[in-house]
């Protein structure tokens, strides 16, 4: 196993769809918060992919920009 062996992701873990716990065991890989280290010495090269659950993703600019006229016509 090489040396660089750390997935870094930004937690909290539980925002993930998947269990990026399970996905980090079965690569080989140690998962750390990437929200508590500004390091990055022994990122793995190529992590698995993980998606935040639908209600955790930003909202998109169109949908930002939307609200944000709302909230202006009514004040």
């Amino acid at each position: 196993m090489s040396d660089n062996n750390i997935w870094y992701l930004p937690g909290p873990f539980h925002r993930y769809e998947d269990d990026v716990k399970a996905l980090a065991k079965k690569a080989g890989l140690r998962i750390i918060d990437a929200n508590v280290t500004e390091s990055r010495d022994g990122e793995c090269e190529k992590s698995p992919k993980a998606k935040l659950k639908a209600e955790y993703r930003e909202v998109s600019q169109s949908t930002a920009s939307t609200a944000d006229k709302a909230a202006q016509a009514s004040e």
